[in-house]
């Protein structure tokens, strides 16, 4: 009996290493095209488990997935369940982002490096932390499933949220060199792991 729980230990543990660990694509620019934000036609206002997400604004691109988390206790997680961090252009060079530690926390993000690889506004403008809400199952599934150096092409409408939770949450799209800008939420519609 206890060789089988050994086993069920290992391959439980070597599936969680396996998604943990990011996927490396060498070097070379992978997604050269920064993503395209603009206004979004007429869309009304609608209502997602109690709480009204207005479309402000549409929301596509094909970016590296720099980090992700998933998030399980805190009071957005029924409405976002998962955080990713996005690069493109020179940060989605492996030569510059192998020399940075990025970390999330909280719905917020964090890069630490001895000597940046870029210049630190650069590195800030390339980047966006996208708070994802799926719109549909199928899209929850594929969220749930991405890792740290995916290169994905995901679209939809990035929306505002009023939630009957005692928070309000709304998109930052100004570009800073703060750790705590240029954060997205976005209703996602479609979703394509490369």
């Amino acid at each position: 009996m206890l060789k089988y729980i050994l086993v069920g230990i290992l391959a439980v543990s070597g599936y969680y290493a396996w998604t943990i660990y990011p996927i490396k694509h060498g070097p070379g620019v992978i997604t050269p095209d920064k993503p395209t934000i603009s206004y979004s036609s007429w869309d009304k206002p609608f209502n997602l488990k109690g709480n009204t997400l207005d479309p402000i604004k549409t929301y596509s691109a094909q970016v590296r997935i720099l980090k992700h988390k998933r998030y399980f206790f805190d009071d957005r997680t029924e409405l976002s369940p998962v955080d990713i961090l996005v690069g493109w252009d020179e940060m989605s060079d492996e030569r510059n982002i192998e020399f940075v530690q990025f970390s999330l926390s909280e719905r917020s993000f964090e890069l630490n490096y001895t000597k940046p690889p870029i210049p630190e506004s650069t590195m800030f403008k390339q980047m966006e932390l996208l708070h994802l809400i799926p719109s549909t199952k199928e899209i929850d599934d594929r969220i749930k499933k991405l890792r740290s150096g995916n290169v994905i092409e995901i679209e939809g409408k990035l929306v505002d949220v009023e939630s009957t939770e005692n928070f309000n949450w709304t998109n930052d799209l100004l570009l800073s060199n703060s750790k705590n800008s240029n954060h997205l939420i976005l209703w996602v519609e479609n979703l394509e792991i490369q």
